[in-house]
């Protein structure tokens, strides 16, 4: 903790500003960003400032921070009653509704009266398009800075998603996933999700790449002038689009599995929970309390045949005339097991 950056919002600012200077297709996949990009993040930062001394880890982790907290806000915002108030950059709802979020996502209590200027930005990053270019584009170049170091460059259109990259079907896959399931897993689901996306990122930036440097050196092939040659680059191009699909595929269905097995975890849990709460041992003593026909020293032999979570179920799901003769019947069985 003692070595954990202070961020700032200067800071904060400066890294969001650097991430969409670099968002194009040569340091970013639709999947996460490529080692070289996180090369020219870094060191943009220290260069933009010094005074900082952030280590590759540390910009790396607060941008990870920086999209769960995106998220979670757009998570928010999906929420009933809940409106974005532009001018103070905060969310807005009455405590009534904030209570309501804050017991279904006890972590939500943090954005409560938090303003967070950078959504539009992050949304621009996050669910923006990734430009076309290389290091020479212009959107690498950077823009007007104003003395905090912050770009003041106009934002590129942010109108159209991207489409034709082999990847792009995994991001598809993933921004499909809806609300109401990401809401019934809980927060702790929500950061086990980002966990297997961050992990499924880095693998297939990885692969990405190593397709592009693959196709690259087809590319550079000596031209032949005979036809075998042409149609030996083409079966190659092919073979290398056909493994990083089927790689893409298998992960797919990797983190369709996972979805599910949280989703069923998650409702066996809500499951236990409602029945704990209908089949309680002061339900059973407030129902026993109603019945005349029950002995007083019959009831307080009653509270350890209610310890039994089975035996409340089976004494509150009786019809009333029933529970006094099961409930002597058990008393009576406690009794004689005693002796």
């Amino acid at each position: 903790m003692a070595n954990r950056a202070r961020w700032v919002m200067k800071y904060e600012k400066g890294l969001v500003d650097i991430l969409l200077e670099n968002n194009n297709s040569h340091y970013r996949t639709p999947t996460g960003w490529r080692m070289e990009g996180w090369r020219k993040i870094v060191m943009d930062f220290n260069m933009r400032y010094p005074e900082a001394k952030f280590s590759k880890m540390q910009i790396q982790e607060h941008e990870t921070q920086l999209k769960k907290d995106y998220k979670f806000i757009k998570l928010i915002l999906q929420r009933d009653g809940v409106s974005w108030d532009q001018s103070a950059s905060m969310i807005r709802g009455t405590d009534e509704i904030w209570d309501e979020i804050i017991e279904d996502m006890p972590k939500a209590r943090k954005y409560q009266n938090k303003s967070f200027p950078l959504l539009d930005s992050l949304e621009q990053l996050f669910d923006g398009p990734i430009a076309e270019g290389g290091q020479n584009s212009p959107q690498n170049i950077v823009g007007n800075v104003d003395e905090g170091g912050n770009n003041m460059s106009t934002a590129p259109d942010m109108s159209v998603r991207p489409s034709g990259t082999i990847n792009a079907n995994f991001d598809e896959t993933w921004n499909s996933i809806s609300l109401l399931p990401q809401t019934a897993l809980g927060q702790q689901g929500i950061e086990n999700l980002d966990t297997l996306q961050n992990h499924t990122e880095e693998a297939l930036g990885l692969q990405q790449h190593g397709a592009d440097r693959r196709q690259q050196r087809a590319d550079e092939q000596p031209q032949s002038s005979s036809c075998v040659e042409p149609q030996r680059d083409r079966r190659r191009k092919r073979k290398v689009t056909d493994i990083q699909q089927r790689k893409v595929t298998d992960i797919q269905q990797i983190m369709e599995t996972y979805l599910n097995f949280r989703m069923k975890q998650a409702r066996m849990k809500e499951q236990k929970v409602k029945e704990a709460d209908q089949f309680t041992i002061s339900s059973c003593i407030k129902a026993m309390n109603t019945m005349s026909d029950v002995s007083d020293e019959i009831k307080i032999l009653a509270s350890d045949v209610f310890k039994d979570a089975e035996n409340r179920e089976i004494f509150l799901s009786y019809e009333p005339r029933l529970r006094t003769l099961w409930l002597k019947r058990e008393v009576g069985k406690q009794l004689t097991s005693a002796y």
